[in-house]
């Protein structure tokens, strides 16, 4: 009987700490059920207070558009009427231009020798935009003459003379480009760096005239290039941009 007895108390004193251990669960779970509760009805505020919010941006975006458009209606349409009238223009001085063209093939002379003279006589008048079209009527015409660089030289040099020296770069370039084995390649090197020196393409400007003193050490140019290289070491560096 008292073992029975010893028995019971201790499934008894079993039940009252599991029962305890339930209480305390109970009251766990409780806890976190009204965090999760507090949490979800938190978040559903913000939630609905961040859709309202986007509902007015949206609102707001949704005016501005129809705002935009209703200003770039008559932008477009006043960018088309000015598209039509510069490509009428445009048209109109095309044919002007090959009217000219048409114009000066015609008085230029069919003979390559009076070409050439004539060419360094409209330029020597002063005359440059009809001597340079005269020099690129003959490049154009005899490309392989000997004297078809020169021709580039010499409209590199007229371009220079008015400061043009974009213009003038590019007539020089041809010359390294398209005849890079005639005797006029040093003088070429040396006009070109001296407007990319003009240009503040210092090192540009170096670069080729270094290049010109290793190939051709006995040309009538190289000296020039060495004391140039030498000027262009003694520039601050304010005065280049490369």
């Amino acid at each position: 009987m008292r073992h029975d007895i010893a028995d019971l108390r201790i499934r008894l004193d079993a039940i009252d700490r599991r029962d305890a251990e339930y209480k305390e669960q109970v009251i766990r779970l409780k806890k976190v059920l009204d965090e999760a509760t507090a949490l979800l009805t938190r978040n559903s505020a913000d939630v609905g207070a961040k859709a309202a919010k986007n509902e007015s941006d949206i609102a707001i975006l949704t005016g501005r558009i129809e705002e935009l458009n209703h200003t770039m209606e008559p932008l477009v349409r006043q960018a088309s009427s000015d598209r039509s009238l510069f490509e009428a223009r445009l048209a109109a001085l095309e044919q002007t231009q090959n009217k000219i063209a048409d114009k000066v093939a015609l008085t230029t002379p069919d003979d390559k020798e009076q070409l050439w003279t004539q060419a360094a006589a409209r330029l020597s008048a002063g005359q440059r935009d009809e001597g340079r079209r005269f020099y690129r009527t003959f490049i154009q015409r005899f490309p392989q003459d000997p004297r078809a660089p020169q021709a580039y030289l010499v409209l590199g040099q007229s371009f220079a003379q008015e400061s043009k020296f974009p213009n003038a770069a590019a007539e020089f370039q041809k010359v390294l480009d398209n005849y890079s084995s005639s005797p006029e390649v040093p003088e070429a090197m040396w006009q070109l760096a001296l407007t990319f020196s003009q240009l503040k393409f210092c090192t540009d400007a170096r670069a080729l005239l270094t290049d010109l003193v290793k190939r051709y050490p006995k040309s009538s140019r190289a000296g020039d290039a060495r004391s140039q290289i030498k000027q262009l070491a003694k520039l601050p560096k304010s005065a280049c941009t490369s």
